[in-house]
C-alpha cells in the first residue's frame, strides 16, 4: 500500500468483499468427524477469539494506531500479530492482509483467490487516485452475508443493499470476476482469475470433500483427496 490513508481505506472496501472470498474458499465442512451443515466450521471456531473475526470500520490511520495502542495498553495483545482480523493492515510490511480463506486443497485454487485478491486492491488504488467512493456497507449487512457464506458457500444469497435485496452468490462472483479481468490482463494474472470459472464449475472445497463422503467414502478418502489435488495443483472432479 502506497499510503496509511489507502490501506484503512483498502481494509474497509475489502470488508465488503470478504463474503465472497468465503465462499470461494470454504473447504472445512467436517468438525470431530461430523458434517457440521456449514461450508466452512473454521470460520465460525476461529470468531471465538476477542481478536478475531471482521474488522471494526476505521476512520483513518491515526484510528487504526489507537486500536492498536489501546489493546497493547490493556495487554489484551502484545504486539499486532495478535490481531486476526479477516481483513489487516500491516504496518511492518506496509501490506493489507486477507485472512478470511479457508486452507485450499491446490496451489491453483489459491493462486486464482491471490489474483481476486490482488485486482480488487489494484482497482481500489485507482479509484481513490480518481477521488472515486470504494464498495461499502453496513456493519450488520457485512456481519450477515459473513455468515451465509460460512454456512451455504457459493449457494448463499448475498445481501447487496441496506434494503435486503439478495443475489446469488455465483452470480457476484462470476460478474466480478468478469469486470476484473482487464485489470488481471494488466497485472499478468489473467489465467489465475478466470480460473476461478473451474472453482464455480466444480464447488469449493466444501463440496468436493462432501461428494466424497456421499459416494460411500469416508473422511480417510477425503484426506486422500485433498493429498491428490495438492499433487495435481488443480481441483480434481
Amino acid at each position: 500500500m502506497r499510503s496509511g490513508a489507502k490501506a484503512i481505506a483498502t481494509t474497509n472496501a475489502l470488508a465488503y468483499y470478504l463474503p465472497v472470498f468465503l465462499s470461494v474458499s470454504a473447504s472445512s465442512p467436517f468438525w470431530h468427524g461430523l458434517d457440521t451443515g456449514l461450508a466452512s466450521s473454521r470460520t465460525k471456531v476461529f470468531e471465538g477469539l476477542p481478536t478475531a473475526g471482521l474488522p471494526p470500520r476505521l476512520d483513518g490511520w491515526a484510528d487504526f494506531e489507537s486500536f492498536m495502542e489501546t489493546l497493547m495498553n490493556a495487554r489484551a495483545i502484545q504486539s499486532i500479530r495478535e490481531v486476526w482480523w479477516d481483513v489487516r493492515p500491516h504496518p511492518d510490511f506496509g501490506t493489507v492482509e486477507l485472512r478470511m480463506c479457508d486452507g485450499m486443497a491446490s496451489l491453483g485454487e489459491v493462486a486464482s483467490v491471490a489474483a481476486l485478491a490482488q485486482c480488487l486492491v489494484h482497482e481500489f488504488d485507482a479509484r481513490l487516485d480518481r477521488g472515486e467512493p470504494l464498495p461499502g456497507a453496513r456493519d450488520w449487512v457485512i456481519k450477515e452475508n459473513k455468515w451465509l457464506a460460512s454456512r451455504y458457500g457459493l449457494e448463499a444469497q448475498m445481501i447487496i443493499d441496506d434494503l435486503g435485496t439478495l443475489r446469488p452468490m455465483r452470480t457476484v462472483l462470476a460478474e466480478l470476476v468478469d469486470e476484473l479481468e482487464p485489470t488481471a490482463a494488466t497485472l499478468g494474472c489473467h489465467d489465475e482469475l478466470v480460473a476461478l470459472q473451474q472453482v464455480i464449475d466444480l464447488g469449493p472445497g466444501y463440496v468436493r470433500q462432501r461428494r466424497v463422503v456421499e459416494q460411500g467414502g469416508t473422511l480417510i478418502d477425503v484426506v486422500d483427496r485433498l493429498v491428490d489435488e495438492l499433487a495435481a495443483g488443480e481441483p480434481l472432479p
